[in-house]
């Protein structure tokens, strides 16, 4: 025992000279700088002493460290550096754990320090830092990764492949996938952001500028009377609530469909496009109130917040006819949903109704948890398209929330449990009064629900975790 804690001494006094943001991605050659002039390079788990220009064999890092050291070296790395560090040999990817397997759980994606207390805090993230948390479900711990790119932004969708689609203030719309990187230069590649038609080109938004202060200006489908005006961090909230993408491959021809805040009505863009703007599906009354979308066998379905599904026909670039909502099912015969997700799961189309409750505590009054959900599929084999209950999905859990809504196959991924779905909360107040805080996981066997805190047990988290899942595609 008294050696552990001398070793533990020993590493806590080095960890200051270990600058592990210099560790090559590459395996094979990973440096660490001693001080001075003077530098080491580890090969193979063989350290080279550069300056002398020998090849002296020193210790195995890999090999002479215990587990608890190696443990307490990791608790001082951010997400990137992680990374890097379980590249080095297969001991160290163990303890770098969850981050080094393919089959990690989904992540959640949120701040690394709670804004809830932040006079100017909102749905975005915070513009005076740039510490993003990822949050492990395997471990309740917070990972921290200095992304920059999420700074002042607000994420509007988590797509499949770890493609984050985000909103800034100054009107920009970007897909930014933090895990696309230049394993030689160790920076972001040009090919993890795209920019996106911004919040000005969506469909019934004009800008004007008043007293030096831009506002977002537009009519509303349902009430075509009424008139929205939003300054730009109100609008860059509530712009947009949900995304699919057509395919995972960012390419040209990739159509990206959006659900709008203000109505809560579809819109699209095609990557590589002529036209710079978000094209309407339908400027009619049909096309609002929508809760989730998703894109199932070549098609756009999406779910009408009265339960029932359309489909989106004739999403084309510069063409004569507009894309036309059909209603492919009409409303489900359960009890009215406070939300409903869409999403594909073993070739079934799944709709899932999500039930919340009110807290009786007088302090929290406006607080709520959810209580259950019901999960249905769309029968395509009949004449007609009809409703059929789901009691077990079996080895599938599904991942819902702010996110793109998915599936996974619960024996493929450690720590899954099955047939149980997996949620956050995106239900908020945009005063910070709640909201981000209503996270579990039900199980569909018993209808139980067990609840977990992203930081602790507080009312708010801002801004809401969503889930992220890089080891997905679609």
């Amino acid at each position: 025992m008294v050696k552990k804690k001398s070793e533990v001494q020993e590493v806590k006094k080095n960890i200051r000279c270990l600058n592990i943001r210099n560790l090559n991605i590459l395996k094979t050659n990973i440096l660490f700088p001693m001080g001075g002039k003077s530098r080491r390079v580890l090969r193979g788990g063989v350290v080279y002493d550069e300056q002398r220009n020998r090849n002296s064999v020193n210790k195995s890092l890999a090999l002479d460290l215990p587990d608890h050291v190696l443990e307490l070296v990791v608790e001082h790395l951010c997400l990137p550096d992680l990374f890097r560090f379980g590249w080095v040999c297969k001991l160290w990817k163990s303890v770098c754990d969850p981050l080094q397997f393919q089959n990690h759980l989904p992540w959640l994606i949120g701040p690394f320090n709670n804004n809830k207390d932040d006079d100017d805090s909102s749905l975005a993230f915070d513009s005076t830092e740039t510490a993003i948390g990822f949050f492990s479900l395997r471990n309740q711990r917070i990972y921290k990764a200095e992304l920059p790119e999420l700074s002042n932004r607000r994420i509007c969708g988590s797509l499949p492949a770890g493609w984050l689609m985000t909103i800034h203030e100054n009107s920009e719309i970007q897909l930014f996938n933090p895990f696309i990187m230049n394993r030689l230069s160790q920076t972001w590649s040009s090919a993890s952001l795209i920019y996106l038609p911004p919040m000005s080109k969506l469909p019934g938004v004009t800008t004007e500028l008043t007293e030096n202060e831009l506002f977002y200006v537009g009519t509303s489908i349902r009430v075509p009377a009424a008139h929205f005006r939003f300054p730009s961090k109100e609008m860059r909230d509530v712009c947009i609530d949900n995304v699919a993408m057509s395919s995972s491959l960012i390419t040209k021809g990739t159509v990206i469909m959006v659900i709008q805040g203000v109505d809560c009505a579809l819109a699209f863009y095609i990557i590589g496009g002529v036209e710079q703007v978000w094209t309407p599906v339908s400027r009619e009354l049909g096309n609002s109130l929508f809760h989730d979308l998703t894109y199932y066998k070549g098609k756009f379905f999406a779910v009408h917040n009265n339960g029932y599904v359309v489909v989106i026909d004739g999403v084309k670039e510069n063409s004569l006819f507009s894309p036309s909502l059909k209603i492919v099912v009409g409303r489900h015969p359960f009890k009215f949903a406070d939300h409903h997700y869409i999403l594909e799961s073993s070739g079934d189309l799944l709709v899932v109704l999500r039930y919340l409750k009110a807290l009786d505590d007088s302090k929290t009054w406006r607080l709520y948890r959810t209580v259950g959900f019901k999960v249905l599929k769309l029968d395509f084999t009949g004449r007609d398209i009809s409703w059929v209950e789901v009691e077990s999905i079996g080895d599938r859990s599904l991942f819902l929330g702010g996110n793109t809504s998915f599936t996974i196959q619960a024996n493929e991924f450690s720590g899954c449990k099955p047939n149980c779905i997996y949620f956050t909360d995106n239900f908020y107040n945009y005063n910070r009064e709640f909201g981000g805080h209503d996270l579990g996981v039900f199980s569909l066997q018993d209808g139980s629900i067990e609840n977990f805190h992203y930081q602790s047990d507080d009312v708010v988290v801002m801004p809401p975790p969503v889930w992220y899942a890089p080891n997905l595609s679609c």
